[in-house]
């Protein structure tokens, strides 16, 4: 009986493990952030679907790679790694991806260490965003902050301008009229 109860446990938990793996499995395809499981020493050993979108490599021609080789500044990405294994969880970070056709696309990085049950570091996952879409308004949003900077700079040119001729005028007409006031006293003085 005894015996039974424990077939049918470890049944029962190989089924949820299976189940797990399962979900794991279909939660990561379904998953449209760009991912990929990083070892202690910084080479890749999983990649989900949208990675091989995003960067073009199947997961034969990348796992096994170092993940600092995906990105165009090395020495960035070196850093990035090594914040991500002293501070444990990084954030945001931004870097170009290199694509497997050597595209470069402009990409926000986090990632955070994986740990086993007794603390130790085991890895990390990073995850890679695509940000080109953003960056290219950004920059068309910096163009037309620049266009209507150089049209208001026109128009404070031609004000200051204005104002100029509209003081110089002014100060001749006070002049003027200091001038006709001398005049009016000369005048007067000839009247009596």
């Amino acid at each position: 009986m005894k015996k039974n109860k424990e077939k049918t446990l470890v049944k029962s938990l190989k089924e949820d493990l299976g189940d797990l793996e399962r979900y794991i499995k279909e939660f990561s395809a379904f998953l449209p952030l760009a991912v990929c499981t990083v070892n202690p020493l910084g080479i890749i050993i999983n990649i989900n679907q949208a990675f091989q979108n995003l960067a073009g490599y199947g997961a034969t021609e990348i796992v096994g790679e170092l993940a600092i080789n995906l990105f165009l500044d090395k020495k960035e990405a070196e850093t990035f790694e090594k914040t991500v294994f002293k501070e444990k969880t990084v954030r945001t970070g931004e870097l170009i991806l290199l694509t497997k056709d050597k595209k470069r696309i402009p990409v926000s990085v986090s990632a955070s260490v994986r740990e086993d049950e007794t603390g130790n570091i085991i890895g990390y996952f990073l995850a890679i965003f695509d940000i080109s879409g953003f960056k290219k308004l950004q920059e068309e949003l910096e163009g037309k902050v620049r266009e209507r900077t150089r049209e208001l700079q026109g128009k404070i040119e031609e004000l200051e301008r204005f104002n100029r001729l509209a003081v110089g005028r002014e100060l001749k007409m006070v002049a003027l009229k200091e001038k006709i006031e001398k005049l009016k006293e000369e005048l007067e003085k000839y009247k009596k």
